[in-house]
Parts: C-alpha cells; structure tokens; sequence
C-alpha cells in the first residue's frame, strides 16, 4: 500500500520539477541564440561571398580606357552643317526629369560632359550625346537627312578630318564639326 508523500516530499518534488523546467527553458534560449547567431553568420557569409563573386566577374578596364577616375566636367563644341546649312542644336537635350551626364543648356552647340567618379572613353564619346539627342550620325546619315549621290559626311576634330565619327571621345574644349556636303 501506498503511502501519501509528506508535504516536505511534495515540496522537494515541486521544487525539483521547477528546476526542470527552468534548466529546460534555458537550454532553449540558448539553442535559439545559437540558431540565430549561425543563421546571422550563414547570411553575412551569403553576402560577402556574393559580393566577392561580383566583384570576381567584373569585367577589367583597361587603363588605356580610363578618361578619369574622379569625373569630368568638360565642354567640347559641336557644330553640324548640312548642305551648306549650320543646324541649331537645341538647348536642353539630356535635361529633364532624368539630368543625363551628356547634355545642352543652351543653342549654342557646347555640349556638357559631367561625369562624376569613374569616366570611360566609351562615356564620351559623341555618339552617346547623340544617342541622348535620339539622332542618327553613319557614313551616309547626319540627324535625319541621308546623303545624296556625290555627297558625304565628313567629321572633324579639331579642323582635322577624323575617321573615328560617333566612337570618338570628346575632350574638353574640343571643336567638333559633321559637314554632309
């Protein structure tokens, strides 16, 4: 037959049983402490391993392709002359809700190249003005007029003929002209 535990027993009993689960609530804070300090890790580690493949698969530039490596702020002057006809180049192109580093603010032909940190030659070039302009410049086409027989688009640099056309990259104060005639 069974006995009643005393209340000295029953008390030790309840103490121990709280014991219990105070030492059992404490190993679950820490595995949950541990859990997320190895997910933080596991994250972190994601992100630099992430940022070094970026930076693993970037592709290199060359020096011979830098312009400059803390921006430009140039203002080489575009005319262009079709037919015997000076075409106004408009104040504005590349201003507006998005301010392109390659624009006008005024008709008189300075094209403003403000390129902050790293500068390509690909940046400055003219084509990426025209592109910004939406004109077209080829062999045979200057803004929206196409040469006829016996006529040809020359592109100087300078006052020196120039075969580089749209890949040319500008300079600061140089004097650029595309001539159909």
């Amino acid at each position: 037959m069974e006995t009643e535990p005393s209340s000295k027993e029953q008390y030790d009993r309840a103490k121990a049983a709280e014991e219990a689960e105070r030492a059992k609530a404490t190993v679950g804070k820490a595995r949950n402490r541990i859990l997320k300090y190895t997910a933080s890790l596991f994250v972190a580690g994601a992100a630099v391993g992430g940022f070094a493949f970026y930076i693993a698969r970037a592709p290199t530039i060359s020096e011979n392709d830098i312009v400059s490596r803390s921006g430009i702020h140039w203002h080489p002057e575009l005319k262009i002359v079709i037919r015997g006809v000076a075409q106004t180049i408009p104040a504005d192109i590349g201003i507006g809700a998005v301010h392109n580093p390659i624009h006008t603010h005024d008709a008189t032909g300075i094209v403003h190249l403000e390129f902050s940190g790293l500068v390509r030659k690909s940046d400055a070039q003219l084509q990426k003005f025209l592109d910004v302009w939406n004109k077209p410049f080829a062999d045979t086409c200057v803004l929206d007029v196409c040469a006829e027989e016996n006529e040809r688009v020359k592109f100087f640099v300078n006052g020196v003929e120039n075969s580089e056309r749209g890949n040319y990259a500008m300079k600061d104060g140089d004097k650029l002209e595309i001539r159909l005639e």
